[in-house]
């Protein structure tokens, strides 16, 4: 499993004009099914993601995300192992 965190790096406007687009992104982690668990930080600086898949369809997913592919948002993906 993957623990996807975004981080903005750009108003939140920004964020909100590209939020359907990250959510409807037909090679991101939500078409692909991937998702687990999903949402926004609080404050609002961010989200985050619990997934699954194999590392490599994660980050093509995550790379294809259009925070991360309009420089809305910086990405750190995180592999665990749930035992719980």
């Amino acid at each position: 499993m993957f623990l996807i965190m975004f981080t903005y790096t750009a108003p939140l406007s920004t964020i909100d004009e590209l939020v359907d687009a990250h959510y409807n992104n037909p090679g991101g982690v939500f078409a692909k099914g991937m998702v687990r668990m999903a949402g926004r930080l609080e404050p609002r600086t961010g989200g985050m993601i619990i997934a699954e898949g194999e590392r490599a369809e994660v980050e093509a997913a995550v790379a294809s995300d259009p925070f991360v592919v309009n420089g809305a948002a910086t990405v750190e993906i995180v592999e665990f192992h749930r035992t719980r």
